[in-house]
């Protein structure tokens, strides 16, 4: 078995790769050549892969970069509230566990006075 590329007819730019049989016969557009490595977009010349001019790397990169979706660098009004609501949640959680254990003690005082009241029965 064995990597196979593609490239695009028209542009000749990498658009596959796959695995093959060892006794595959290339088609056109394809090469045993990986491009990796090779500065973006790559160009398949014959059976090699020739790196594009640092000009086309650089307009490749921005035009990747311009795809990327737009992320917003500060939180939204709606995502600042939820994450206050959920803290005030977690805060009011932790006083209600804390208040739980406070009454469980207060219980187990209770029971212990009743009973060293009615003589220890």
């Amino acid at each position: 078995m064995k990597g196979i590329y593609r490239a695009n007819a028209a542009t000749q730019r990498f658009i596959s790769s796959d695995v093959v049989a060892d006794d595959y016969v290339l088609q056109a557009n394809e090469t045993f050549e990986n491009p990796t490595g090779k500065l973006e977009p790559a160009k398949l010349v014959g059976t090699s892969w020739q790196d594009a001019t640092q000009e086309e790397h650089e307009a490749w990169i921005k035009a990747q970069q311009a795809e990327l979706p737009n992320i917003p660098t500060e939180p939204s009004a709606d995502s600042q509230a939820m994450n206050a609501l959920g803290l005030q949640v977690a805060v009011l959680t932790k006083q209600n566990q804390q208040m739980r254990e406070s009454i469980n003690k207060l219980g187990l005082q209770v029971a212990q006075s009743m009973k060293e009241e009615n003589g220890g029965n």
